[in-house]
């Protein structure tokens, strides 16, 4: 917790550095010694972008009775199974005393020395302990294939005891494959099942007890990482994140959205330490299209015996068990186009409801073309104490998005290969190019950035954190979204101030640049710190209130919610700040 005490240490002038280096044994904790010296150089430095996330380096020339512990043997102090714990101390001027801040706890990853008349100098290189779990120094898995079930069943009758859970398996690889018994993991799975994201969390775990399980059957190969496993973990939901922190503490989370953190650095304070500053805007990175390819769908069941009858598809599939069950994946050529709020009959086992993946509302009408093959999911959830069954409407084999911003006028006609004429920039147009039923046309008129002005500039997402998305509305969703971060200036400030060893990522600050007229909120992306010059370099993103993960029904979305996301996102950072009643940022 940085408390007002440690903001006014940092004001003083002038300002009086030491690292502290303690050498641990390799259960990092018992103590050793402490590398003592003169540091002439160095760099540590955090990045919210990288599994390892905490790096050091530094050279310093030894004391002379440290000479001996300094040198690269098994009996000194640099080697292999050493741990270190680094510090930076802040004199206080008024009392000559050091308070002393933690900048990480690391393993050695190379050291060098250099011993000679006219020269005597360590040069050490340490990373986090993330090196230890993704191959660097350890973290190999040996000659066997390791697998992670989705669930545990019953030898001789095939019924499913347990479902597994993907925290505790998280926990599980930590413990047993990488010896990491101090770690903080919260919940991770559905998204509306997160309290985060939902007011009514709690009902939706009740209504689908299988928010947080582990979705298929995991294999990993032999020579894989510790690090590579728990990665698949995380990613089989979007918006998680894994570091160590700087206590050693492995943490499992979804990225903070910083929607409501409090401002930890504040304009004062900044221009107080401001050495220099440079502003970037990427117009690199400006799209007006973006195409979201997500899961390929493998279907448990295929069947082209289906009629329509009463806004009921009734299928007839062999093999189909004498009930429903929750996961099942259903292909099923469509005989007729829907009318509102269709349903679905599997074997005569009743009629239910064929929903939206994303809304969880009905689908829409003719959402189900004649003759093409739709896959559907079979969901169960428990209402006021009874299971009911949905069927969840994926698209077609892979789930497919788009987004298009547009000013609303169509061209003049365009004709296809094959000879098929459409209007340029209509829907169809976009449909029959891209090959994606699922497009949606932002209109904004007056944007800068539409497909009339720019020309045709698409992004397209696939592989990763877009494998996860099942269905061809959520990937409609995610493509919208990922259109509104594109279809903008992206602007970034690389601040260099007087050392902070307190700064870390993710922290929100507030700060107006020179060629602004008021200041505006920025978070933390990355941090380097130069011990030659006792510096600190920040980089630091814009923070804008529309993050996707927000309570919707909180905060800025509230005061927002009356306005289209076309015509948000024609405002400037500081006229939203206008609308949702607060200070410019």
């Amino acid at each position: 917790m940085i408390t007002a005490k440690d903001l006014k240490l940092m004001l003083q002038k002038p300002l009086h550095f030491l690292l502290k280096i303690e050498v641990l044994k390799d259960d990092g904790k018992t103590i050793l010694d402490t590398l003592k010296g003169v540091v002439i150089g160095g760099t540590a430095s955090i990045d919210s972008a990288s599994s390892i996330r905490r790096t050091f380096s530094a050279s310093l020339i030894p004391t002379l009775h440290d000479n001996n512990n300094t040198r690269i043997t098994e009996e000194g102090l640099v080697w292999l199974n050493k741990e270190l714990r680094i510090y930076v101390g802040v004199m206080d001027i008024r009392t000559g005393t050091y308070t002393y801040y933690p900048l990480g706890h690391y393993v050695y990853t190379s050291s060098s020395g250099s011993y000679d008349a006219a020269t005597n100098q360590l040069t050490i290189t340490c990373s986090d302990y993330m090196s230890k779990l993704d191959g660097t120094k350890n973290g190999q898995i040996g000659a066997f294939t390791t697998r992670i079930p989705a669930y545990e069943e019953n030898a001789q009758t095939g019924e499913i005891i347990k479902h597994n859970i993907i925290r505790e398996a998280v926990i599980s690889v930590l413990k047993q494959s990488g010896g990491i018994d101090r770690y903080m993991v919260d919940d991770m799975g559905e998204y509306k099942a997160l309290p985060q994201n939902n007011e009514d969390w709690k009902n939706y775990r009740v209504q689908n007890p299988l928010w947080n399980a582990i979705p298929y059957d995991l294999e990993f190969s032999s020579g894989c990482t510790v690090l590579s496993i728990l990665e698949t973990l995380r990613d089989l939901y979007p918006h998680y994140e894994m570091f160590f922190d700087k206590y050693n503490v492995f943490t499992c989370r979804m990225i903070p959205s910083c929607y409501k953190d409090d401002i930890i650095f504040s304009n004062e304070f900044l221009q107080r330490i401001y050495i220099s500053e440079n502003t970037s805007i990427d117009m690199t990175a400006v799209r007006n299209i973006c195409e979201v390819w997500g899961k390929v769908i493998e279907a448990d069941f295929y069947t082209e015996q289906c009629s329509y009858q009463s806004n009921i598809y009734h299928c007839s599939i062999d093999g189909y068990d004498e009930a429903y069950y929750n996961g099942d994946t259903v292909a099923v050529k469509i005989p007729s186009a829907n009318a509102a709020n269709p349903k679905l009959d599997i074997n005569h086992l009743g009629a239910i409801p064929i929903l939206d993946e994303n809304t969880e509302s009905p689908v829409a009408r003719l959402a189900l073309e004649k003759d093409a093959v739709f896959v559907f999911k079979i969901k169960s959830k428990r209402t006021e104490g009874q299971t009911t069954y949905n069927a969840y409407l994926l698209g077609h084999w892979q789930a497919h998005g788009m987004n298009v911003l547009t000013d609303g006028i169509v061209g003049s006609d365009y004709t296809f290969q094959d000879g098929t004429i459409c209007p340029r920039y209509s829907k169809k147009y976009f449909q029959k190019k891209y090959n994606c039923e699922s497009v949606e046309l932002e209109i904004i008129p007056n944007s800068p950035f539409t497909v009339q002005k720019l020309g045709e500039i698409p992004d397209i997402k696939t592989g990763g954190d877009y494998d996860h998305i099942t269905s061809d509305s959520l990937a409609l969703s995610r493509a919208k979204w990922e259109n509104w971060k594109n279809s903008r200036l992206t602007d970034s400030i690389t601040l260099t101030t007087n050392l902070v060893p307190f700064y870390d990522v993710n922290m929100k600050v507030l700060y107006q640049t020179s060629c602004s007229s008021a200041p505006k909120q920025y978070i933390i992306q990355s941090v380097s710190h130069d011990f030659s010059t006792w510096t600190s370099t920040l980089s630091l993103m814009k923070f804008y209130p529309l993050y996707d993960d927000i309570i919707r029904e909180m905060g800025t979305h509230r005061a927002l919610s009356n306005y289209k996301h076309g015509t948000l996102s024609q405002y400037t950072h500081h006229k939203l700040t206008e609308l949702i009643g607060g200070d410019p940022y």
